[in-house]
């Protein structure tokens, strides 16, 4: 059986994905056109909730959805798109550029190598790591607590999501407003209020600003993305940290979003911590301390949600932690990608909370 090297294949591969893509996912050829730019999730769907990444389009590949996380290559791209197990893909990948296995074989069978040109490297000028501490600074020096009186597009908006618990002491070092955030529209710049979070390390240390878009109605600003990260320095890395919206102690609460994260705290009178997505809830790494975890997983129609709780529950049994998984008990609605607490939290109120222990992380 035709069965190549990882790592040949990636050699052969490199700026090719492409042509590679034509031939293999089309679905992925806007989004590799465009790298960076968002574009609905090619499995599925949604607006804008997947992009390929800019520094590596012309070279290995590799993207992210918020929803379903992080691919690091192409060949990781084409697993999850096409439901290939890694040997199909490194299969179809390998045969389609000829790459010949240790035994010699190519995998074509006796037809012709496909011609796949490679890539034109796009130059894409990135911030420098200094300009983004900078720019990052400043954002964070010119934000107000949720409480301050012109934070009033944040509360009408976390209103608007039965989110009550914005005026706690101290979320302020975490979460703030921004009167006025410049974001990139189809018709240039235009500035927007803005939530902002701060996303830390596993060490606790700031690394990237997290931002919500808003109107001054309280909506979520009509962008492609209204939910963005700053890019993260090249030098950091937010993989294991998260939104900390308090002090880590020996038990700490996660979810994936900030609103899910406020919303529990609504209901329960729990600080939870918001790791984002998906991917980042996955490889969540808790602070020393910590002897139990409790995950507020999202749940999701195609089960990604579920899938990186699990992961993590495993993976922190086996580290000695407790960590127990609380599932929304709502049915997911018709056309819906999925539910989470802040659903439970508007569909059901404080009541539907009730049910769940906060005081135990068990198996």
């Amino acid at each position: 059986m035709y069965a190549p090297n990882k790592r040949d294949v990636l050699q052969e591969a490199n700026g090719r994905w492409l042509g590679i893509y034509q031939k293999l996912a089309p679905e992925l050829v806007a989004a590799q056109s465009k790298p960076g730019k968002a574009f609905p999730c090619p499995v599925h769907g949604g607006q804008d909730g997947f992009r390929v990444f800019r520094k590596t389009a012309g070279t290995t590949g590799g993207g992210v959805c918020q929803t379903c996380g992080f691919k690091p290559d192409g060949l990781a791209l084409l697993t999850w798109v096409r439901n290939w197990s890694f040997h199909e893909a490194l299969q179809e990948v390998g045969s389609l550029l000829g790459v010949k296995d240790p035994d010699g074989r190519d995998g074509k069978e006796g037809k012709a190598r496909a011609i796949v040109p490679r890539q034109t490297k796009q130059e894409v000028k990135q911030p420098s790591n200094e300009w983004l501490r900078e720019t990052m600074r400043k954002v964070w020096k010119e934000s107000v607590s949720l409480t301050h009186p012109t934070a009033e597009p944040a509360r009408l908006y976390l209103r608007s999501r039965g989110i009550l618990a914005w005026d706690r002491p101290g979320l302020e070092s975490t979460v703030r407003f921004h009167p006025a955030l410049s974001a990139r529209t189809e018709q240039g710049r235009r500035e927007y209020p803005a939530i902002v979070a701060i996303i830390s390390d596993t060490e606790g240390a700031a690394v990237v600003l997290h931002r919500i878009f808003l109107t001054a109605k309280g909506e979520k600003a009509p962008l492609e993305s209204p939910k963005m990260m700053f890019p993260i320095p090249t030098d950091r890395s937010v993989v294991g940290g998260g939104i900390r919206t308090s002090q880590p102690g020996e038990v700490v609460d996660v979810c994936e979003g900030l609103e899910t994260a406020l919303a529990i705290e609504t209901a329960m009178g729990l600080p939870v911590w918001s790791l984002v997505n998906a991917y980042y809830l996955e490889n969540f790494c808790p602070p020393p301390a910590v002897k139990a975890v409790r995950i507020w997983a999202d749940l999701d129609r195609k089960g990604r949600g579920q899938e990186a709780a699990k992961n993590l529950k495993q993976r922190l049994w086996s580290m000695g932690i407790k960590a127990r998984i609380m599932l929304p008990n709502l049915p997911i609605p018709t056309g819906a990608k999925g539910v989470d607490w802040n659903d439970v939290l508007l569909e059901r109120g404080s009541m539907a909370f009730l049910g769940e222990d906060a005081y135990r992380a068990t198996r």
